[in-house]
């Protein structure tokens, strides 16, 4: 049996309810361009990187303005809502407790330093994660292992050793890559496109202790 020493977070989506408020903002951005993104498109966006993101998006839709003027100006209108409506997810805080002290915890995002110490400032995550990852320092994101690899490193654990909290394809098949056990949060993967992951649960709340433990089992 290999016993649970870390638990890695992804951020949005997780740790914070963001996803909706990205969402709204990039829904403005494009409808500028006279886009209206289909909802399966979603799917195919959700976990990447925001320069990513923008990339896919421009060459998807074959928009004639430049990545960063998109990057720019969508990100300004995802702040927006954040300002108005940015919180924790449910469940959150009360699973921080009930594993406090237990394991090594790590957070591991896309989200670029800027943005992510623009959201610290509001929700103080550093609180919770002394060892953060951000989305430019690693060379590869998810879907790529690199990420959940580089802070197993930092953490000084190894993948069997560790369970993985995604809720996108993208962050699912980067934890599943690098060799630690996933729990996938439904929301931004529907439950029946969710690639086969250890666990799958629907809210933050149904992570416990015994569920860790048959995990690791």
């Amino acid at each position: 049996m290999n016993s649970i020493e870390a638990i890695l977070f992804d951020l949005d989506g997780v740790v914070i309810d963001s996803e909706p408020l990205y969402q709204k903002g990039e829904i403005r951005l494009f409808r500028e361009y006279g886009v209206e993104i289909p909802e399966d498109d979603w799917l195919l966006f959700r976990g990447s990187t925001e320069k990513l993101f923008y990339q896919m998006a421009r060459d998807r839709y074959h928009l004639q303005a430049g990545t960063e003027d998109l990057r720019k100006k969508g990100r300004g209108y995802v702040l927006e809502e954040f300002a108005k409506h940015l919180d924790y997810m449910p469940g959150f805080t009360n699973l921080m407790k009930s594993i406090d002290g237990q394991f090594k915890v790590g957070l591991v995002t896309a989200t670029p330093a800027d943005m992510f110490e623009w959201v610290n400032l509001r929700l103080n995550l550093r609180k919770f994660f002394p060892h953060i990852l951000t989305g430019d320092m690693t060379s590869r994101g998810k879907p790529h292992p690199d990420p959940y690899l580089k802070m197993m490193n930092i953490l000084g654990v190894l993948p069997q050793n560790c369970i993985v909290i995604e809720d996108s394809h993208h962050g699912i098949t980067s934890g599943l890559r690098s060799g630690a056990r996933v729990i996938a949060l439904t929301g931004s993967a529907p439950y029946e496109n969710m690639p086969d992951v250890h666990a799958i649960v629907t809210n933050l709340s149904e992570i416990t202790p015994d569920l860790i433990r048959s995990i690791s089992a």
